[in-house]
């Protein structure tokens, strides 16, 4: 069945907001798909075992200031006319605690463009595009959007995604006598494992599955430096890049297990390889520092 604004309501963790709704996740996948459509997102990856949905990277036209020269040159091509920064969302949803309820999550990640070249007479021509930071604001407005296309009053959405004040969270990153890195996150399972789901959603990871029995998410990293994070160089590049990207091949890249693991008021994580054994690796370490930035 289809949710009713009264069966979406809005929960609340500290500085996470998620949705929590009533209904099929077979019938409201379709609907969170043409949500992210009307909104003017393509969508980029279906994982509908998986339940994540990420929409193709799009620039924030809202950021384009309504000037004489902008309006003149937008009926020309509005491709010329650039905001400097881009956006993409992911949706996850998962069965929630509540038996006929479903969870979901949206997080946001940005780029910015940085001009390449340096010295006074050498003409700037090219750019890069470089991570910035996830804006929970636009997380926020999103969830009220989707409230809202879900059947809620556009007034009551926005007053519940205003209201509670987010309290501080706290981890420590710790070095285990084996050497290797673990966090502590001083919350419960149930948080930490809410949590540590956005984060992974926040910094880029691809979750191919998850086992919250085990307290395991199974992830593939994707570098920004390769989603996105391509040189651009000059007007026709800058006209190119905004079409569709080609898929990437995820079986490419390397796989890890995050585990979250419940010690009574606490919670632990740490990075597994794909055997299952603790990782060394710097490459573990940096998806532990990664993970840190968002959970401290």
């Amino acid at each position: 069945m289809l949710p009713t604004a009264e069966g979406v309501r809005l929960a609340r963790a500290g500085s996470e907001r998620w949705l929590v709704v009533k209904g099929d996740p077979e019938k409201l996948w379709p609907v969170v798909k043409e949500f992210w459509q009307e909104n003017g997102f393509l969508i980029r990856v279906e994982m509908p075992e998986a339940g994540v949905m990420e929409t193709d990277w799009a620039e924030n036209r809202a950021k384009i200031p309504d000037d004489v020269i902008r309006r003149t040159v937008g009926r020309v091509i509005d491709g010329m006319y650039s905001t400097g920064e881009r956006d993409k969302f992911r949706t996850r949803m998962e069965r929630g605690a509540e038996p006929g309820t479903i969870e979901i999550y949206i997080t946001h990640r940005g780029m910015v463009e940085e001009l390449t070249g340096s010295g006074v007479t050498k003409e700037v021509d090219s750019s890069k595009w470089m991570p910035r930071p996830a804006d929970p604001e636009l997380e926020a407005e999103f969830l009220s959007r989707l409230m809202v296309r879900l059947g809620v009053e556009q007034e009551r959405a926005k007053a519940v995604i205003a209201s509670g004040a987010a309290t501080a969270e706290r981890a420590k990153m710790v070095k285990t006598a084996a050497g290797t890195a673990t966090l502590e996150l001083y919350e419960p399972f149930d948080r930490a494992w809410r949590r540590v789901g956005v984060a992974l959603d926040r910094t880029g990871f691809t979750v191919e599955d998850r086992d919250r029995s085990k307290g395991l998410y199974y992830v593939r990293y994707i570098d920004p430096a390769t989603d996105g994070g391509a040189k651009s160089e000059g007007f026709l590049s800058k006209l190119a890049f905004w079409r569709s990207e080609p898929k990437m091949d995820l079986s490419k890249l390397p796989q890890y297990q995050v585990q979250v693991t419940d010690i009574k008021d606490t919670s632990r994580v740490q990075v597994l390889g794909k055997d299952g054994a603790p990782d060394a690796s710097d490459t573990s370490n940096k998806i532990l520092g990664l993970l840190y930035n968002q959970l401290k």
